[in-house]
This record gives structure tokens, sequence and C-alpha cells, in this order.
């Protein structure tokens, strides 16, 4: 629940939360196969190196990207659909497997209940330490739900004393602000952070509308505002336990709906969350080798959407009436929602270090989540409400154990997981109706992975890993929405064998490093759940049955000079339906083994770094040049069953650049990017235009 929780209140909360002082245990930092491992002593350097895992550096991080998607859709493996600007709705892809299957951690701290509440985008990169990407399988010690993989942002740990505020503006009226600030309290031995952040943005790009026959508007109803803001107060070595941490974190957003078949006037969502979260941690608890880290978490989230307007229109001014005779411009019906959400919950790691070679782990985190939907315009109007009360209770428990053989050089990462998952709500007996009956769904299941690590060389080593795993479904999956999402009671878990085999090369020399790996993937995706027409305007997830994956991916990272850096990488990922019959009948199925649509196939990546420290001459400064592409072959979003088919999304090829340029020894950073350089038209998530050419500046106070 940190993990809703900490991240906003800890990452958001801004880096004034994670800004307190390393443990004076001092965990040293070590770089051991291109994982930072905290080396706590040899006998600790136990960490699952043999999973498949991608390393974003900080030297990519603070790069020509605004944001943390930008930076994950330039690693191997990755893609991301959006449908528009800033704060647009967005979809990560790890090797094909997206959405609810890919887990989104900030420092190992699960942020899935706070979809609404905070996303990747809100956590300023100045804050950023590392980014890892976890393909397949997850480690123990982060736990959750997802069976596709995870991305885990790691924070940077902060000096005793230190502020750091930046603003940026950008094209279609954006602007960024974000300040930390951090100070430890001799007199009570205490740290305190605190911090905060405002984004807007308009998102007023023309787009060019495919749905209709190609006329070019300007985006006119898409303004997005988030503010984000908290605190923390650190203790270290205090009341028995090497760290405490309290954090506190506010977040307020708003979204405007922007229409594209049709344009939307006054629509949007809103919500406000509030949290807090306690943090204690201490090696050797109990006995020596046993590791204790224990996060207590509470979110409370306000959040609706306004949907009255009692007129549409068309593109060309055609007027409309409203979806409803009460008004609405979206459903067929309409909202002014107040839903209250509660969110608890506490997650405990235990790691037993009991040889040189050997660790246990024990992962447990208990989650409760209850939803209390309130719409008074729509019982005024309509005499009842369509959104339902529910409530969700889920358990995780893992246990794993880490060990080394063969003079240390083969690793292995045994993990077993157990799932639990109840859920309670009402749902409607057929679409429209307007009396509920309650309905009450569980599950439980096992899931197993192991990962394996051989090292050839200093140089040179194999991965291997194979998963069992699942993936229990969501409330909204079996309880739906109470109204446009009909229920699915009978829906299974998502059920996938995954294996992956690669080779890591990795050289260090006088001025860096080179890094080359290559990995082989396959998956087979049982019960694959799916958002499907079903009466009327409603949808409903249907278990759409067997999917299977094969792809291969490579990354080159290389220092080619002193002041050169590039990379490179490519992806293909081959996702087809193997389902042999349509679901519930004994016909063929017509897509059997035919592509998966609206996911790409073909992608790739490159870029290069020059970056110079005192040039002319003028000493304290440090010049960086950035320039990075990126291709996406075309394909389509919709099953090809002809080839005339003509549901495709075009090859897109974006190039983007940036300056950076610190001087005063880097209290002062001054950052210009231009993004989609070309000003080409590119679109995404079943043709969603996307913005073209934008610039943007950024400065940037350092006081340390």
């Amino acid at each position: 629940m940190k993990a809703a929780l900490i991240p906003l209140l800890g990452l958001l909360c801004f880096t004034s939360v994670l800004a307190t002082q390393p443990d004076s245990t001092s965990h040293v930092d070590k770089l051991i196969e291109g994982v930072t491992v905290q080396g706590k002593s040899m006998e600790r350097q136990l960490r699952s190196l043999g999973l498949p895992i991608s390393v974003i550096s900080l030297r990519q991080i603070q790069g020509t990207a605004s944001s943390v998607e930008d930076i994950l859709t330039r690693t191997a493996g990755i893609t991301l659909r959006q449908t528009g600007g800033v704060g647009s709705s967005s979809r990560l892809s790890v090797r094909g497997l997206e959405g609810k299957r890919i887990g989104i951690y900030i420092d190992e701290q699960p942020i899935g209940e706070l979809s609404e509440a905070i996303s990747l985008n809100d956590i300023p990169l100045d804050m950023i330490e590392r980014i890892e990407v976890y393909k397949g399988i997850v480690p123990n010690k982060m736990g959750g739900n997802s069976m596709g993989g995870a991305v885990n942002i790691v924070l940077k740990e902060y000096p005793a004393k230190y502020l750091d505020a930046s603003y940026e503006i950008g094209s279609f009226r954006t602007h960024r602000l974000n300040s930390v600030l951090k100070f430890h309290n001799k007199a009570t031995g205490l740290t305190f952070g605190i911090g905060g952040g405002l984004i807007t943005s308009a998102n007023n790009y023309w787009m060019t509308l495919p749905q209709r026959q190609g006329i070019r508007v300007q985006r006119d109803h898409d303004q997005f505002r988030k503010i984000l803001a908290g605190g923390s107060i650190t203790a270290d070595n205090k009341w028995g336990l090497d760290r405490w941490k309290l954090e506190t974190f506010f977040a307020n957003t708003y979204r405007e709906l922007q229409g594209l078949e049709t344009p939307i006037d006054s629509a949007y969502n809103h919500g406000i969350s509030i949290g807090a979260n306690l943090l204690a941690r201490k090696q050797d608890f109990l006995f020596p080798g046993l590791d204790f880290d224990n996060e207590l978490s509470f979110v409370f989230s306000r959040s609706g959407l306004h949907d009255r307007a009692m007129e549409r229109r068309d593109w060309d001014g055609t007027r409309y009436p409203p979806t409803s005779s009460h008004g609405g411009e979206l459903q067929h019906i309409p909202s002014d929602g107040y839903g209250r959400t509660y969110i608890f919950a506490d997650k405990l790691y235990l790691n037993y270090t009991f040889s040189s070679t050997q660790a246990l782990s024990l992962f447990a985190r208990v989650s409760s989540t209850v939803d209390r939907p309130r719409d008074e315009y729509q019982l005024h109007t309509m005499g009842f409400e369509a959104n339902r009360p529910g409530s969700v209770f889920t358990t995780t428990l893992g246990l794993g154990h880490e060990a080394y053989a063969l003079q240390r050089k083969l690793l292995s990462s045994l993990t077993a997981k157990w799932y639990y998952y109840k859920s309670r709500g009402e749902i409607a007996p057929y679409f429209g109706a307007n009396v509920f009956d309650p309905i009450e769904v569980h599950n439980s299941d096992f899931g197993i992975n192991e990962a394996l690590r051989y090292q050839l060389s200093k140089t040179l080593s194999l991965k291997g890993s194979l998963a069992w795993d699942m993936r229990l479904p969501t409330t909204e999956e079996l309880l739906g929405n109470g109204y446009l999402i009909i229920p699915s009671s009978s829906l299974q878990p998502e059920r996938a064998l995954s294996t992956n085999l690669g080779m890591l090369y990795q050289q260090s020399y006088e001025y860096g490093r080179t890094e080359i790996e290559i990995n082989a993937f396959a998956n087979h995706l049982k019960h694959m759940s799916r958002l499907v027409p079903a009466m009327g305007p409603a949808v409903q997830y249907m278990s759409f049955g067997a999917m299977r994956t094969f792809g291969i991916e490579g990354e080159i990272k290389s220092d080619l000079t002193p002041y050169l850096y590039a990379y490179a990488n490519a992806t293909y990922q081959d996702l087809r339906d193997v389902r042999l019959l349509e679901p519930g009948s004994q016909r063929p199925n017509a897509t059997y083994r035919k592509r998966m649509p609206n996911i790409p196939y073909l992608l790739g990546n490159a870029g290069f770094e020059l970056h110079q420290t005192n040039l002319f001459g003028l000493r304290g400064t440090n010049t960086r040049l950035l320039c990075d592409a990126s291709y996406i072959h075309w394909y389509f979003y919709d099953f090809e069953v002809s080839r005339f088919q003509e549901r495709r999304i075009p090859t897109s090829f974006t190039i983007d650049a940036g300056l950076e340029y610190s001087l005063d020894g880097g209290r002062w950073v001054i950052t210009a990017k231009a993004k989609n350089l070309l000003d080409r038209t590119h679109y995404s998530e079943y043709y969603q235009p996307l913005p073209g050419r934008s610039f943007s500046l950024k400065i940037r106070y350092l006081l340390k």
C-alpha cells in the first residue's frame, strides 16, 4: 500500500520524502551485473541477478526525455500506447504483455491502486536514481499481482541539507514546477523533508482525425492539471530500529476529456487523494542475519466524472441532443460523481542470510480496498446511482531462496507464491436495470519461478528463467463499474508459462564501459482477459482464451570515446491467437494463429550523447548534446482477416534532441529539448493522434 501511498508521498512528496540520510550502518551501493545492489556485506550480496532485467542509468534519465514514459519507450522490449499529450491515458507493454499485467513500483512498492492519483509521469526525472525493468519475473521482495514484468523507479538518496527547484515551460502551454527541501536537525536526530510540484498543459496541438475522413482540427478540450505535495520525517538508529520514516502526501488532479469522432465540450475527470505511510527497517532483527522491512499505508481518494451537458455538437457545428434526457456527452446516463475510495495495506519483507552462499526470504502483503461511489445528480434525476459500492481484499505470500554454487559462478533464485482474492459488490441483472443484486467472488492459486545466472568470465554471463505465474482479475474486471462495464463474475485468473534465455557482456575501461545484451523469450498465456463489446453501448471483460509469444531483443550501450556515448536496441515480438475454437462454441476460430491486434511487433531505438566539461575554457561547466531516435513498424489495431485490412497504425519514426548546460559546479542547469524534431505525424492506441513537434526549456537550481 505504500505502493499506493509511498509512491505518492514518498516519491511525490517529492524527493523531500526520499531525501533522507543513509542508514548509519552505511549500505554501500555496488554495481553488479548491471544491477545496483546494496552491499550490506559479502554474505548479503544475494540478489536476483539471474532475472531478465534492463537497468536505465542516471545518464539515460538525464537526457532528451521529459518524463519517465519517454525513457521507457527507448528501452528494448517496451512499448507505450498513449491517447494524447501530457496527462493522457497510457498503457505500458513489456514484451507484448500490457496493462494490468505489468507491475509499476516506486522503491519496490506497487502503485497500481493509485492509478488515478499518481502516474509514472508525475515523478520528476531529477528525483530518479535509476529505473529497473523486470521482464517476465518480478523479484520476491517486490511481490505484487503482475505476470508480464514490472517497472521499479528507484529514487535518489539526498544529503543532509538539500534544495532542488526547477521550472520548465513547453509547447502547448505546458508548465512543470518542482521543488524539494531537506534538512537534518542535529538536536533531535531527525531529518525533515518537504516538496511539491505542479503540472499543467492545454494539450492544444493540431491533429488529423482518421475516423472523420482526415479532418484536421485543434484539440480544444484537453486541459490537464495536477498538484502534488508531501512531507516526511525520518529517524535513523532510534527506538530500536535502523530507520523509521513517516510520509504524507496530497494530490489534486483535473483532466478534461478530448473528443475525436465528435467534440466534447464540458466533460472532465477530477480527483483528490491524501495518504500516509509508516516505514520500519532493521538489519539483524531478532538475531544476526535476519533483515526486517515493514511498511504500513493508508490512502483516501475522492474522485469522479462530471458529464451533464444538455447539448452536443459535431465538428462541423451541427447540434445534437445529449445522450439522455438528463444530459451527458459520453454515456447514456449523466454523471456528477464524487466516489470515495479507502485503501489500507501492509507489506512485510524478511530476508535471512544463513551462510555466505544462501539466503531465504519471505514476502507478505495484505491489502483492502473499499469503494463508496456517490452521485447525487444521478440519484436526483434518475432515482438510482449506476456505480455501486464494493470492496476487495487481497493477500500475496512469497517464499524465496537464493544460492550461489560452483565457486559463486552459478546463482539460483527460486520463488514460490500464493495469491488470495475476495471481492464483494452489487450488479444489475441486465443492462440499464435500476435494481442491483449482491455478488461475492473469491479465488486463490499458486505460482513458481526459477532464475539462473552463470558467470562464464568476468565480462560474460548467461541468464535463464522459467516462470509459471498467475494474475488475479481486478475489481473492475469482476464486478464492472455498475453500468457501462458489465460484471463478469466467472472470469478466471490469467495463467502464463514464460521462459527467457539471455547473454550479457560487460566490459569496463578507463573512460567508461560497454554492455551488450541479447535475450530470446517465449510466453503462453491462458484465460487472457480482454474488454469486448456486450449489450448496446456496454462492454464486458471476457476470457479471450490463449495467446502465445515468441520474441528476441538486443541492446548495446557503449562509451565510444571519453566524450561520446551511444546506444541502440531492437525488439521483435510475435504474439498470436492460439484458440482453436470460438469461445463457448465448436466453431473453428477464424483468427487462429493471427497476430494479436493493437500491439507493435517490430521496434527499435538509437541515440548518442556528446559531453564535455569546461568547454571553451569555462571552469565549473558541463555541456551535453543528446539525440534519440525511435522506430515502430506499422501494425494492425484489429485482427487481419483480409489482406485488404485497413485498420492499421502507420509506421512511426521520431527524433528527439536536447542540449544541457550546467555551470557553477552543477548548481545551475539549463536544458533545452525538442521532441518529434521532424514534426512527423504519428498515431497510437487505436489510431489516437499524438503531438507533433514540440519544444521546452528548463531551469534547475541545486543547493547542497
